[in-house]
């Protein structure tokens, strides 16, 4: 798993995020590696979390699928959990924040480029502004209801691995199942391996299982928990 973090320097604007909907969805850009063989791919790529692709071989589908010219093996990416707004760090020694997370099956993400369009809103105004463009690192802009002058610099991406130790939901293809737990640790081929792991059933608690191995090929999503909002998956 993989989260895409932004760090920035906002002045006057708040809750920075992509303009991200199903009629005008945002784009994400990457440059893509094959986990098997280590070939990064030479040209950028890009998908919508809005996007469904079947799985060659799989009942499954992803937001992005990808066949490696080199070893020919085919891999998947889906975004599990995002947009996140960027809000004003409250602790300036710490401004990095989560923006979107990726179960990333076969392959990993490098490097990310800020096409497309943001938004944000004024931080002490309602004023609202589109069409942010973050490809330079920087944004001005003038919040007349304030009246002053806005902006968002030193605008750095980064793209993390969800460490051992965060807390995940995962969500199983069949039977409405839910595992939630600690992760202990998981493989190039995204078999899991959960502590601490409580099971959800149609949205309830059916009891602690302690120690679990959850196969890659029984997995359709998984999140850290802090990224997903448990009334969306029904659970109590």
């Amino acid at each position: 798993m993989l989260s895409l973090a932004l760090t920035a320097d906002l002045q006057g604007v708040s809750n920075l995020q992509p303009q991200d909907t199903e009629e005008e969805p945002y784009y994400y850009t990457f440059k893509v590696l094959c986990s098997s063989c280590r070939e990064e791919h030479p040209n950028w790529v890009s998908f919508s979390r809005y996007e469904k692709h079947d799985i060659p071989g799989s009942r499954g589908e992803a937001n992005f699928v990808w066949k490696c010219k080199l070893c020919g093996k085919t891999h998947s990416a889906s975004i599990t959990a995002g947009p996140h707004a960027y809000q004003i760090p409250e602790d300036p020694k710490n401004k990095t924040q989560k923006i979107i997370e990726l179960d990333c099956r076969g392959l990993e993400f490098t490097e990310f480029k800020a096409d497309g369009d943001w938004e944000a809103k004024g931080a002490e105004t309602p004023t609202a502004f589109s069409g942010i463009d973050l490809s330079e690192g920087e944004w001005y802009d003038y919040d007349e209801k304030a009246g002053e002058e806005v902006s968002v610099k030193d605008v750095k991406f980064e793209i993390r691995n969800i460490k051992v130790g965060t807390e995940l939901i995962i969500r199983l293809k069949w039977g409405q199942t839910e595992y939630r737990g600690t992760l202990e640790s998981i493989d190039s081929y995204m078999n899991v391996l959960l502590r601490d792991t409580e099971e959800y059933i149609d949205g309830k608690n059916t009891g602690s299982l302690g120690l679990v191995l959850i196969r890659c090929n029984n997995i359709l999503w998984m999140a850290s928990a802090d990224g997903v909002e448990m009334t969306d998956l029904g659970l109590k």
